[in-house]
C-alpha cells in the first residue's frame, strides 16, 4: 500500500517539517532504549539501565543466535528493549527518505556543535 503524499491538512508528508518531526520522535524514542554515557563502557551505546552494549545484540543476530538466546545471555536486557531497538533500526534503514533523514541528523549535530562553540572561523 503506497504512502499518502499529503497529510489531511494538505502538507506533504516528506516535507522538511514532517521529516524533522519523524527524526526528533525517533531520536527521543532511541533515548528511552539506549544510553550513551562516557562513564559506562567509555561512551559505547548500551541498553538503558544495563551495561550491555547495543552492538552485542547485532553481533549475536549476525552470528545466527536467536533473540531468546541473546536475552538468556544478557538477562538485564528486556525483550521489549531488544524488539524496540530492532524496530528503530528497521525504520531507519528501510525509510525511503534515509538520505534526507541522515542529512537532518547531521544538521542537528552540526548545529549543536556550532552552538557549543566547537566550530570557530
Amino acid at each position: 500500500m503506497p504512502l499518502p503524499k499529503k497529510h489531511s491538512h494538505g502538507a506533504n508528508l516528506f516535507s522538511p517539517f514532517f521529516l524533522r518531526l519523524f527524526t526528533v520522535n525517533l531520536l527521543m524514542h532511541i533515548q528511552d532504549i539506549i544510553n550513551i554515557d562516557n562513564d559506562i563502557l567509555g561512551g559505547q551505546p548500551v541498553f538503558r539501565g544495563t551495561r550491555v552494549p547495543v552492538e552485542s545484540l547485532f553481533d549475536h543476530l549476525e552470528a545466527g543466535v536467536p533473540l531468546d538466546e541473546f536475552l538468556d545471555d544478557f538477562p538485564t536486557v528486556s525483550k521489549q528493549q531488544a524488539i524496540a531497538l530492532l524496530d528503530i533500526a528497521d525504520k531507519l534503514l528501510t525509510s525511503k527518505n534515509i538520505a534526507q533523514l541522515y542529512a537532518a541528523v547531521a544538521r542537528r549535530k552540526f548545529t549543536r556543535k556550532a552552538k557549543a562553540g566547537l566550530f570557530r572561523a
